[in-house]
């Protein structure tokens, strides 16, 4: 995991609700693991993000939506 990855898993993992933090810190190093193997498609984002939403603290789904958007605008 490189330095920004582990930016955006401390910035998800700070928003998620606790009993949730250990299933999304795997959810988010399988989504690395696919970045770095090439096979992180955008599909697989938008599954991954509709379950995130279901873990979030209801203030952070606005603010988490808006981070995951501006990443998949850097897909190409």
């Amino acid at each position: 995991m490189d330095s920004g990855q582990e930016q955006f898993l401390g910035f998800i993992v700070e928003r998620v609700k606790d009993e949730h933090k250990e299933e999304v810190r795997q959810l988010m190093q399988e989504n690395f693991k696919r970045q770095a193997d090439g096979t992180f498609t955008r599909e697989y984002m938008v599954e991954t993000q509709s379950t995130l939403m279901g873990m979030l603290k209801p203030e952070a789904v606005e603010e988490v939506k808006a981070a995951m958007a501006h990443f998949a605008s850097q897909m190409q």
